[in-house]
């Protein structure tokens, strides 16, 4: 009895080993995933990386007035950066939960911070709001006139409320959206009559589309034929 007692007691040893093997693995190699260049998907857990704010992906900046999409290429430098990291070699401290449940965190690559990375390549700039914790690395990507810090840029905190720089639009986007003195929102094609005379005022929140289907899709309309 006392040997078929030891027998299951090391086969129940046994067996838990195997599971603890498994279910460590299982986290270590989990599924990196980026969101954008300040939020990533690790091990099904959507983290917002602590204390920098990163241009949003359709955010539009400028060099000489002409503009460039550095919120994609934000999102890019942040995928080549975890692009061959092994997701065993990722870790994050997380600190917190915001209001829209992500987890907010600082994450690593062996010793490399990324957040930090992220500010001094000047794809993000350091959140004042809520940490002081990286404006020397921001200083520094300003000074080297690296990442967005080339050129003209909308802090990614004001670029949600709707600020822009200039009167500018997109490469290959000249349908003007117009907000009427009523409240209206209208847009003009280059060859419309009121095209030439309709000016583009951002903070209005007037702007420019690449298409009808754009337009249409955030609620603009054509303007009215007169008969």
């Amino acid at each position: 009895m006392k040997k078929m007692a030891w027998a299951y007691i090391s086969f129940l040893y046994s067996t838990t080993g195997i599971f603890t093997y498994f279910f460590f693995v299982a986290i270590a190699f989990g599924q990196i995933k980026v969101v954008d260049a300040d939020t990533i998907i690790f091990n099904s857990e959507k983290i917002r990386l602590y204390g920098i704010d990163a241009p949003e992906t359709e955010q539009y900046c400028y060099v000489k007035k002409e503009a460039w999409p550095c919120g994609k290429q934000a999102t890019e430098y942040l995928k080549n950066l975890l692009k061959n990291v092994s997701p065993h070699s990722l870790h994050c401290k997380i600190s917190s939960k915001d209001r829209y449940g992500r987890s907010i965190g600082v994450c690593y690559i062996g010793d490399k911070n990324i957040n930090r990375n992220l500010v001094e390549n000047g794809w993000a700039l350091a959140y004042r709001e809520y940490s002081r914790d990286y404006i020397h690395n921001e200083k520094l990507a300003s000074q080297n006139k690296i990442g967005i810090w080339q050129g003209e840029f909308v802090e990614p905190w004001n670029w949600r409320r709707g600020v822009r720089i200039y009167e500018a639009k997109k490469v290959g986007c000249k349908i003007k959206g117009n907000i009427s003195s009523s409240g209206e929102k209208i847009y003009h094609l280059p060859n419309s009559e009121n095209y030439q005379k309709t000016k583009i005022s951002p903070l209005k929140g007037e702007r420019w589309f690449c298409s009808e289907k754009e337009a249409q899709a955030n609620g603009w309309r054509k303007p009215k034929i007169n008969k």
